[in-house]
């Protein structure tokens, strides 16, 4: 396995702090998510598409910090996400039929996340990234899977993302 470390594109953090409140110390407070492309990847756009993300959306690049040993915050700054590689020979394909798998309750799965350790902000010990990726290739099927991990500290505080917002429209094209 390999890890790199992908930073945002173009400063957009500022350095703020988003204090957290006793809920959002939750040690589960973790969405992890599999997804599953039947394609090969171009690693370099890879990043330099995960780069330009994380600028826009700065909360994905930040981290957990923990100031004069209580007051638990997000740090609003341009920290690089680790991004994990890793070729599977073992497998011969994707071993479910879903392209998408929501509920990791199924222990085989977890080869697939590097999930985010939201532990360390208990003991205190280091700041954390809230979103790692991992990207598995089964050499074999030529399948790529995209395992997520993120904390989602956001949704309890009812904090919407930070702008810019995107819209996606569908633009028909009349002649």
């Amino acid at each position: 396995m390999t890890t790199r470390l992908v930073s945002p594109s173009s400063p957009t953090g500022n350095n703020r702090n988003i204090e957290l409140a006793g809920i959002d110390l939750w040690t589960i407070a973790r969405v992890d998510k599999v997804f599953l492309y039947p394609v090969e990847l171009n690693v370099d756009r890879f990043k330099e598409s995960l780069g330009h993300t994380l600028s826009i959306w700065s909360i994905i690049a930040a981290h957990f910090l923990v100031l004069d040993d209580d007051h638990y915050v997000i740090e609003m700054s341009e920290y690089p996400i680790p991004v994990s590689f890793v070729k599977n020979t073992v497998l011969t394909r994707w071993p479910f039929n879903l392209n998408v798998v929501t509920h990791l309750i199924e222990s085989s799965l977890s080869e697939f996340i590097d999930e985010v350790r939201t532990e360390k902000l208990v003991d205190r010990t280091m700041m954390e990234p809230l979103f790692r990726l991992k990207l598995t290739h089964i050499v074999t099927s030529d399948e790529l899977v995209l395992g997520a991990s993120g904390s989602h500290m956001r949704i309890y505080q009812q904090m919407e993302p930070a702008e810019p917002f995107h819209i996606f429209e569908r633009r028909l094209w009349r002649s």
